[in-house]
């Protein structure tokens, strides 16, 4: 058995003496500081104990640089050392190193160089870690010349757009929510990660080291500041009791410590609520407050960088303009005077073209409204009119009720909805509180009714767009756990409150009733899918009896498979999606609508197209040949005339192959079709010869058929303005063939300037790759100001880091570029790779600065 060491006892005895002042006092920012003094000591007597080289320096980083050790915080140390070191004393130092591993702590050391560390910090995470690197001992000369390199290498902006990725990355990681059952208090969204992210980037711009520094530049106000303060203490106290019940560094929140902690918090058990359940709740408030105050003081650090939008306001009503892309207030006090205008600016920011964010001063005057005692926040007849218009909006429902949920509005306009608000759920599969829950289910059934979407779930995707009035869907959607956490059967108790929102929102008593059978029945079709014989015709005629319509019989499944699958990733699998679809079909042959049928859209428009078609002279066999050999998203993504003229082009060619055909559309504009091998690299080389033509891509839609052929079309402007159509297809299809052949070599990437109207209002650059519901391919979300030479751009990176593109969504409106890529391959389920490729997606596509200085902030 290994000995104790005498520095050990000494660090343990130190570290029990300052958690059980802690328990008296619970001082966390006194505990943490005397930890790292306590730490400080420790390290300096292994370092006096070992016979090491003259000139090296120790040095504290990460969160023991910042002295913020935690019980049981990793030891996270860099030894400085002068260059020409020899083997021998290499060898000292890794002893000293392994010496601290006695210290019973996990230790994070390494040993480098003034130049090895300059050259390391091109890693975000170590460029973070050496931001707050701390002296503990030994050379103080070397940590100076360190710490005056490193500052003068450090450019802000570069590192503010890192850190944002970053945040961005881990946020995805963790479903984009601070509402998991178990959640890392330290890394989820609303963590302290978040507020020590704002705390990085102010520091690196030279605005300080603490919230009263901030606070003194102007960066956030007064209530801002004391609010930040005191998420962070609860966060603290939070981190140090799960250590301290946990004996070792434990950041999550874990159902098994989460009754101890409540109790050493001073939680207690009420009729409302466990113990447990009250500090979740606690924890779920500090958590929403972090998030709403980091989007609100990191755009506020955003424009230190980009500049405060100087563009002038143009007015969308008495209470709202758009600045920019901006929307922004006409006025201080709308809020506090019209609480209903809330409503209206997440309706607007949905709605109204050309926004792509909330203005700085808008957010604050949401945040501090709604923390005003004095301002009555009960919806108005005119805030339910507002409210259902959102819920019938026909894009950007989900994310409008996601952001109502992250600033606390859906609280105030339901007032049921605060009862759910960080509602635990203690059962083996939910991973989410019952408000997340119900946001991920809206979530589930709107990505149904996009085409980008259609290959993770396509009969789901077609019934989708069959049903009516799907605005429907997401009122029970919002209500079907409503009841939860009340005792009794949640489903009535939420069948009740809907058929009063029902009646206080005037929905007619048809609609109604269709939303009501929703919620009470959601958790029908599972029960007798997975434990009921579907075999047996009278469990199916009563399945059936009970649904009662089509209509409802498709609601009542595309519901029940969003609810399942926004419980948690292990409770979706293919054999309940199996039993679900097999039950539909029955029903729906019950009920006389047998689905998939010609009265459905997708099979209108195979329809619509073969008329087209034959009218050209194809037969049904030939269209019907071609058509198997594609999905349903091309379907979904296509006209039935260019379904029509894909199928004429292809069955015509008499062999030709590879096949390019370009035509005109009635707009002006010029439609372009490829069908080649699939093979990689093609769409770099086809966007590459897009690009020679002066074609400017307006959309593009990539397919690969089942027997391995890519089917690509793309929609174009003639950017050379040539007045001969004939001369453009000619051209056009030239230059794809020499592409496709090989026979030219690929141009390296040069953009085309920014429109005059881009330069006066320039959209700051978004890059997101986050996994799909199938588990297997990623999708690449980016948007940016448009201009020549982008898709060229954007490809080349791809192709750079060797990612598969399997489909494309390229959407161009007016001056802004919307891009959805469906992208594969193994180096994806590297984070730090998606990292890499999205920083350099960014710096691709974003305009040039007017000056090399113009990113710098200048250290004060």
């Amino acid at each position: 058995m290994r000995m104790v060491s005498e520095n050990r006892r000494i660090f343990d005895a130190e570290r029990e003496q300052l958690i059980e002042a802690f328990k008296r006092d619970h001082d966390s920012a006194k505990l943490l500081s005397s930890t790292s003094a306590a730490t400080d000591r420790a390290v300096l007597r292994e370092f006096a104990a070992h016979t090491l080289p003259d000139g090296i320096a120790l040095v504290a980083v990460g969160g023991y640089g910042r002295a913020e050790m935690f019980p049981y915080s990793d030891l996270d140390l860099l030894v400085l050392v002068p260059p020409g070191l020899t083997e021998e004393e290499r060898s000292s130092i890794q002893s000293f190193i392994t010496s601290l591993w006695d210290l019973g702590l996990t230790v994070g050391a390494t040993e480098r160089t003034v130049t090895e560390c300059l050259a390391a910090a091109s890693d975000i995470t170590v460029c973070t870690s050496l931001l707050e690197s701390r002296f503990i001992g030994g050379s103080r000369a070397l940590f100076d010349e360190f710490q005056c390199e490193f500052t003068m290498q450090l450019v802000p902006r570069d590192f503010f757009r890192d850190k944002m990725l970053e945040m961005h990355q881990r946020h995805a990681r963790a479903g984009d929510s601070p509402y998991a059952l178990e959640p890392n208090v330290k890394e989820n969204p609303g963590g302290l990660r978040d507020l020590q992210v704002f705390m990085w980037v102010a520091r690196a711009s030279g605005f300080g080291k603490s919230l009263q520094d901030f606070a003194a530049h102007g960066l956030i106000t007064t209530k801002e500041a004391a609010e930040l303060r005191r998420a962070m203490v609860f966060l603290q106290k939070l981190r140090v009791y799960l250590h301290i019940e946990a004996h070792r560094h434990e950041d999550r929140l874990l159902f098994d410590l989460q009754a101890a902690v409540a109790a050493d918090l001073g939680f207690k058990d009420s009729e409302a609520f466990r113990a447990s359940e009250a500090l979740m709740k606690s924890y779920y408030r500090n958590a929403k407050s972090v998030i709403q105050l980091s989007l609100i003081l990191l755009q506020v650090l955003s424009e230190k960088y980009t500049g405060k939008n100087a563009a002038p306001i143009r007015p969308i009503d008495s209470e709202f303009g758009l600045r920019g892309e901006e929307l922004d207030l006409l006025r201080r006090g709308v809020f506090d005077r019209h609480p209903e205008a809330m409503l209206r600016a997440f309706y607007l920011r949905a709605t109204w073209p050309g926004i792509s964010r909330e203005s700085t001063a808008l957010l604050r005057a949401l945040w501090h409204t709604l923390r005003n005692p004095d301002v009555n926040l009960a919806p108005t007849d005119e805030g339910r009119k507002i409210f259902l218009d959102i819920l019938k909006l026909d894009k950007g429902v989900y994310r409008t009720l996601r952001n109502m949920n992250t600033w606390g509005i859906l609280d105030h306009i339901l007032p049921p909805w605060a009862r759910i608000d960080g509602q635990m759920q203690h059962d083996l599969f939910h991973v989410y509180t019952v408000d997340q829950h119900t946001i991920q289910v809206i979530r589930g059934l709107r990505h149904l009714v996009y085409a980008e979407h259609a290959h993770e779930f396509p009969l789901l995707s077609q019934l989708m767009a069959e049903l009516p009035d799907t605005w429907r869907l997401i009122v029970a959607a919002l209500f079907h756990d409503i009841g939860k956490g009340r005792g009794g059967d949640h489903s009535k108790i939420g069948e009740e409150e809907v058929r009063e929102f029902c009646r206080s929102y005037g929905i007619t008593p048809e609609d109604t009733e269709f939303i009501a059978f929703l919620v009470r029945d959601h958790l029908t079709m599972s029960h007798v899918a997975q434990k009921e014989d579907i075999s047996d015709p009278a469990v199916l005629q009563r399945f059936a009896d009970r649904v009662g319509t089509s209509d409802r019989l498709k609601a009542l499944y595309l519901l029940t498979v969003s609810d399942i699958r926004a419980t948690g990733p292990k409770v979706w699998n293919n054999w309940k999606g199996q039993l679900l679809e097999r039950l539909y079909f029955h029903a729906a042959a019950l009920l006389g609508g047998a689905a998939p049928t010609r009265s459905s859209i997708l099979e209108m428009r195979k329809s619509t197209a073969l008329d087209i078609a034959m009218a050209s002279g194809l037969t049904e066999e030939d269209c019907t040949k071609l058509w198997e050999k594609l999905d349903v998203a091309y379907f979904l993504r296509h006209t039935p005339e260019d379904i029509a003229w894909h199928a004429t082009e292809l069955c015509r060619s008499n062999g030709e192959f590879p096949l390019v055909r370009v035509r005109m559309t009635p707009h002006r504009m010029y439609e372009v079709l490829v069908c080649a091998d699939d093979e990689k690299g093609l769409f770099l080389k086809l966007v590459s010869a897009l690009q020679k033509s002066s074609l400017s891509v307006l959309d593009a839609r990539i397919h690969t058929t089942r027997d391995g052929k890519a089917l690509d079309t793309f929609l174009a402007m003639d950017a050379g303005k040539r007045p001969e159509p004939q001369e453009v297809f000619e051209i056009a299809s030239s230059n794809i063939l020499d592409s496709l052949s090989g026979r030219r070599a690929l141009p390296p990437v040069r953009l085309g300037p920014l429109s005059r109207r881009s330069k006066h209002f320039p959209i700051r650059p978004q890059v997101l790759i986050e996994p799909d519901a199938s588990g297997t391919t990623y999708l690449l979300t980016l948007s940016c100001n448009d201009r020549l030479g982008l898709l060229y751009a954007i490809s080349s990176v791809l192709s750079r880091f060797g990612v598969n593109l399997q489909t494309a969504k390229i959407s161009t409106l007016g001056e802004r570029v919307e891009d959805i890529f469906q992208i594969s391959g193994d180096i994806l389920a590297d984070s730090n790779v998606c990292l890499k490729i999205a920083a350099e997606l960014i710096e691709t596509i974003a305009p040039a600065e007017k000056s090399a200085g113009a990113s710098r902030i200048t250290k004060r």
